[in-house]
């Protein structure tokens, strides 16, 4: 019962900076689901969570995606899905734990540099493809295309709405190639999912609320904190192990 409680508790909290940014859910959610549990299953879990989000996403933001863009970041996002899903079966746990605490790291770093990018298909396919690599490893597909839209200065409206139906395809992506591959997926990992998926709903939707209200730029500290204390607790506990 405080597996359940814990993990719902954590997934409310990563919904909720969902809602507010349009990304960070992974960034958040896996660092504090492999406190809890297995770093594989805090992976996979964050995965069905996003996949299982998708319809609500679709049917709220579909009049506002940027399609040009999202087609491209998909397109470039598959072979990285496929190298990225292939090394995390292969890592042991507090290894990958070292490893999610420094995409954490990295995703904070992108988040606070203001990179401008030229237009273009290139851009949106390299971006795509590191997208990828994370989405596989560790279901963090948020920094590359974070850096890629902020890059390009669209509307944060625009933005978010296309990011939450890029990380929806990056989950059933990896979702697809682990289950076709490996035999890491667990009745478990389902029912935790279900059992947390209110928690993400009601997070996701309160955090919505608090970005309708937010201008431009003041929701970034907020996530920055809690991507910080994540990557802490993340990276210590994998050096523990290790030690």
């Amino acid at each position: 019962m405080d597996h359940v409680f814990l993990l719902s508790a954590a997934t409310f909290a990563a919904g909720f900076l969902r809602g507010v940014t349009g990304f960070g859910f992974a960034l958040a959610a896996v660092p504090i689901y492999s406190l809890i549990v297995s770093p594989i299953f805090a992976v996979i879990l964050a995965q069905i969570l996003q996949l299982a989000a998708a319809p609500v996403d679709l049917v709220q933001n579909h009049k506002i995606i940027d399609r040009r863009a999202l087609g491209l970041l998909i397109l470039g996002s598959v072979p990285g899905v496929v190298v990225g899903a292939l090394v995390v079966t292969q890592l042991s746990p507090d290894l990958l734990r070292l490893v999610i605490a420094a995409l954490v790291l990295l995703g904070l770093v992108a988040l606070m540099a203001k990179i401008k990018l030229p237009g273009g298909r290139v851009p949106a396919l390299v971006a795509g493809s590191c997208a990828g690599l994370l989405a596989g490893l560790a279901a963090m597909p948020g920094p590359p295309a974070v850096v890629y839209f902020l890059g390009r200065g669209t509307d944060k409206r625009v933005s978010r709405a296309s990011l939450l139906l890029f990380f929806a395809f990056t989950a059933l992506a990896a979702l697809s190639f682990v289950a076709l591959t490996s035999d890491v997926l667990e009745w478990s990992m389902g029912l935790s999912a279900a059992l947390a998926y209110p928690a993400l709903l009601l997070g996701t939707w309160a955090g919505t609320k608090l970005f309708e209200r937010l201008g431009d730029g003041s929701y970034r500290t907020a996530a920055l904190g809690v991507l910080l204390v994540s990557a802490i607790l993340t990276g210590a506990k994998g050096l523990q192990g290790l030690l």
